[in-house]
């Protein structure tokens, strides 16, 4: 993994009130959050990187530098630029359609499930559950594919695991392999990052999620079932994760590693509801100008923000995802600002 070019700490005895240690510190404190781990970055380097607390509750095992983060739904965006590489292959179009993709189950699919696109299923316009029923979830994603596909779909924007979890399959189709070794194959390998893993982090040092404040299991013990994976199933470390955030700015102004510049803004024009592919978005003049997205499998929480126009961005984790500790999230992200040049 290349390094980043620049690692800036500002020293721990020089910490005021609104340093991002000081308020991870009190929301420790205030919160009951067993580890808090931050990073800014530009589009080139790393501006600031945090991890403190302990690994679980019930114990003080200090969280290591290089630890891993389970980052929940903030995988929406990297499974959308995966299909965006598919799409850059010519494998697959935007408006593919399901009857396009899986021609041969089209007749179990419902006539108006027939027509969603890869579009809808990425900006959550598919009409589709939120989630696989619970009987549902250990089944693989294809055959939830089926299933999915069999309802009629709902009108407008609908928040839907299912839709990534449908993306997932797709990509197996069209790859012939697993959507865990297709985004490592065609999208962390590219950019360089090593630490990725599906599931909550494993081993017995590594950071675990936590339920009505105790720790959970780890892999996957520790999270949604497998299938979960592309819409929201894998960890990896701060400043890994600061790497694929870095190149969705730099691809946005067509400076990116996988992908042409219009396929980037792509990924990043509102749908609908503000709402782009895996990416919640805020707009200026008509422009988008912030991506940001949270993610959580109910046990651990999970932001990522960017600002499209310094060029600038952030990542928070917890282990937890309890009411106190969410509340936190936009504290902690606002001691990280004055870092972010």
């Amino acid at each position: 993994m290349k390094l980043p070019l620049l690692l800036l700490l500002v020293p721990l005895h020089a910490q005021g009130p609104r340093h991002p240690d000081a308020v991870m510190k009190k929301a420790r404190k205030e919160a009951g959050i067993p580890a808090i781990g931050t990073i800014s970055f530009d589009s080139d380097k790393i501006l600031q990187i945090s991890s403190i607390g302990t690994t679980r509750a019930d114990k003080e095992i200090p969280v290591e530098k290089n630890a891993a983060w389970h980052i929940g739904s903030d995988t929406k965006a990297m499974t959308a630029t995966l299909m965006a590489v598919l799409v850059e292959k010519n494998l697959i179009e935007w408006d593919t359609t399901m009857a396009g993709v899986f021609p041969e189950l089209t007749k179990k699919f419902h006539p108006d499930a027939k027509k969603i696109t890869i579009t809808q299923l990425l900006s959550h316009t598919a009409g589709l559950p939120a989630n696989p029923r619970p009987i549902e979830r250990t089944k693989s994603r294809l055959a939830v594919t089926k299933i999915g596909l069999a309802l009629e779909p709902q009108e407008g924007f609908l928040y839907s695991n299912y839709g990534y979890i449908i993306a997932g399959a797709v990509i197996e189709k069209l790859l012939r392999t697993t959507w865990e070794k297709a985004i490592v194959k065609h999208l962390f390998k590219p950019l360089g990052i090593k630490s990725v893993g599906f599931g909550a982090p494993k081993g017995t040092k590594t950071i675990r999620g936590h339920h009505n404040g105790k720790p959970v299991g780890t892999g996957f013990l520790g999270d949604n079932p497998t299938l979960y994976g592309p819409a929201g199933g894998l960890h990896l470390t701060l400043s890994d994760w600061a790497l694929f955030c870095q190149d969705q700015i730099k691809g946005h102004h067509g400076k990116g590693k996988l992908l042409k510049q219009a396929s980037y803004q792509k990924l990043h024009t509102p749908v609908e509801k503000n709402y782009a592919l895996g990416w919640g978005t805020r707009s200026e003049d008509g422009k988008v100008t912030i991506l940001s997205h949270d993610g959580s499998n109910t046990m651990w929480y999970a932001r990522a923000t960017l600002d499209l126009v310094k060029k600038t961005g952030y990542c928070v984790a917890i282990n937890t995802a309890s009411d106190e500790a969410k509340k936190w999230i936009p504290k902690i992200a606002e001691s990280i600002a004055p870092h972010v040049k």
